[in-house]
């Protein structure tokens, strides 16, 4: 028992990185003039991670999310929320957005 409160507190800090006290209008008008697709965004995670690049691209597209704008815009509370997107998945989108230059 103690493990999987241990493992839950670890996961809960590494998704308090993820948030931002930004509103969904506020991150929505900071992102419409991106200049990368969701193309680049899969390409960023690299051939190792390539697997959660694309679960997540499946999930996002069962949900009609299909711009990098678009994903943008959605909290990590969202993302977790779509079936096949798991914490480690955020963690890979986080990196391959920061070696995109986006601020997540």
């Amino acid at each position: 028992m103690e493990d999987i409160e241990k493992e839950l507190r670890e996961l809960r800090a590494d998704l308090i990185q993820y948030a931002t006290p930004m509103t969904y209008a506020d991150r929505k008008s900071g992102i419409e003039q991106l200049q990368f697709t969701m193309d680049d965004f899969c390409e960023a995670f690299g051939k190792k991670h390539q697997p959660y690049a694309v679960r997540l691209r499946n999930a996002l597209t069962q949900q009609g999310i299909t711009s990098l704008s678009d994903f943008l815009a959605l909290t990590p509370g969202q993302l977790l929320d779509l079936e096949g997107v798991g914490p480690g998945t955020l963690q890979y989108a986080n990196k391959a957005l920061k070696k995109l230059g986006i601020h997540w």
